[in-house]
């Protein structure tokens, strides 16, 4: 749903990412003295980014562009603000290690609504959604019916696509279960919501999904001991039997998904993605044609990091990886640091999302879906706000 004056600029999340930005800027800017903080990476890493992707839209405005991609290079640039305001106020504006566990106590609960959400919808076939009203706002491109790929009704919550839901829920996968694993007294509710999140993404019947969910599984894994591995794998199985039981033919349909790649339209366009990919980077392999002007006329690549280096060039997909790369060691950093078990494994939860996260860019084009691209960012904040949470204040 978006503000009908303001068209496809005007989701609530975008507006909320906006503001973030300018409330975490004049935070800065009104202060009278020094935060008492040591340098922040992240801090600089985001920025930095978010300045070459100006150079970038500059760059696509000051040349011949057509004119269907002025609006939506506009809209581009107020994405990657909004994006870069989620993740700077979750750097800076976490106060104490006890908010942080609140902030994702509470990312862990909606993302376990929305998994109930999606059950929902898979059962009853229905959207549900798209019986809201907002006064305010109207629908801008919400399809009526439940997607549904090999025969299987596809739940998407309230993402805008099965592949954007799986995604998001395998982001907060990590989270929910270092929760669940916890000594905090509200570990039984996240083991309860696990259940749902699991058969969520099983039914989002999504390639995407199943292997972020892997990579993060993968990430999580390297910091348990034997007996929780196995522990894990045996909760896979039953999770696996329980839906091969109750829904018959879901995993031979998931089975082929990968068996039968060769011959899926989807996989087809990523593979002969590269020549087409190739003449556009040529144009500007430095600078880009401008971030979100690839319009799907062109081609749907399936791929961020290439969609980004046709739009943002060398430039802005190396700002990218660095920004990914510096969030992957502040958490890294931040468990190193940790003295309690339960922040150890919340720093390493953070480390699977964002891993898993920068392995299914190359699978689907994350800036593409808003839940997607915000769960990233929102991610690689947290992992800076750990970082910062666990260094000594700076004397000033």
């Amino acid at each position: 749903m978006v503000v009908p004056a303001l068209g496809s600029a005007g989701s609530p999340s975008s507006l909320m990412g906006v503001a973030c930005f300018f409330w975490w800027a004049w935070s800065h800017v009104q202060r009278s003295g020094p935060t008492g903080q040591p340098f922040q990476l992240m801090r600089v890493a985001v920025l930095a980014w978010l300045v070459v992707m100006v150079i970038v839209y500059a760059h696509a405005m000051s040349g011949p562009i057509p004119r269907d991609e002025i609006s939506v290079a506009d809209n581009g640039m107020l994405r990657l603000l909004g994006l870069a305001g989620v993740l700077l106020l979750a750097h800076d504006g976490i106060t104490s290690p006890a908010r942080l566990h609140l902030l994702l106590r509470r990312l862990a609960m909606a993302a376990g609504a929305v998994a109930i959400l999606g059950l929902l919808q898979y059962l009853t076939h229905r959207l549900l959604v798209d019986q809201l009203s907002i006064p305010g706002l109207t629908r801008a491109s919400l399809g009526d019916e439940l997607g549904s790929r090999s025969g299987f009704a596809r739940p998407s919550g309230t993402s805008t696509s099965p592949i954007e839901y799986g995604v998001v829920l395998a982001l907060a996968l990590p989270i929910m279960i270092a929760l669940a694993g916890s000594q905090q007294r509200h570990r039984f509710l996240f083991r309860l919501l696990l259940v749902p999140a699991v058969a969520s993404i099983y039914f989002s019947v999504s390639r995407s999904a199943y292997l972020c969910t892997l990579v993060g599984l993968l990430v999580m894994a390297i910091a348990w001991n034997n007996r929780q591995r196995l522990q894990a794998l045996a909760l896979l199985m039953v999770a696996s039997t329980a839906v091969y039981v109750s829904v018959p033919g879901l995993l031979g349909a998931i089975r082929g998904l990968f068996s039968n790649a060769g011959k899926d339209p989807s996989v087809a366009s990523r593979t002969g993605s590269y020549d087409v990919a190739g003449r556009f980077i040529a144009d500007s392999p430095l600078l880009g044609r401008g971030f979100g002007t690839f319009l799907p006329k062109y081609w749907i690549l399936d791929n961020g990091y290439l969609g980004l280096l046709i739009e943002g060039g060398i430039l802005g997909l190396a700002g990218l990886l660095v920004v990914t790369a510096t969030g992957v060691l502040a958490a890294r950093r931040a468990k190193a640091r940790a003295s309690h078990q339960d922040d150890r494994q919340l720093a390493h939860a953070v480390l699977a999302s964002i891993i898993a996260a920068a392995a299914g860019t190359a699978f689907f084009d994350i800036f593409a879906f808003p839940q997607s691209a915000g769960g990233l960012f929102l991610m690689l904040g947290l992992a800076g706000a750990m970082r910062r949470l666990s260094e000594p204040a700076v004397a000033t």
